[in-house]
């Protein structure tokens, strides 16, 4: 009997919550020097993304509409 896409997800789903749930702690330290010098790496980083991603996001957004209205006929409003 076949398997629906459903009942595999929700299986594959269960399997990895219970895997999750079963993994032990892990015994980790950071240095606090350490967690500074890599938050100051990370920051810059993740501003860039952020960032750039806002700024594309408009470009793409204004491209999308342009070729839209090009491809539907409609006057630029």
């Amino acid at each position: 009997m076949p398997i629906s896409k459903r009942s595999w997800r929700q299986s594959a789903l269960l399997l990895l919550m219970l895997w999750l749930s079963l993994c032990s702690p892990a015994q980790a330290y950071v240095d606090p020097n350490a967690g500074g010098m890599l938050f100051q790496l990370l920051a810059p980083v993740m501003a860039a993304i952020v960032g750039g991603w806002l700024f594309l996001r408009r470009w793409i957004t204004d491209l999308v509409r342009r070729t839209w209205r090009r491809l539907t006929g409609r006057d630029a409003e």
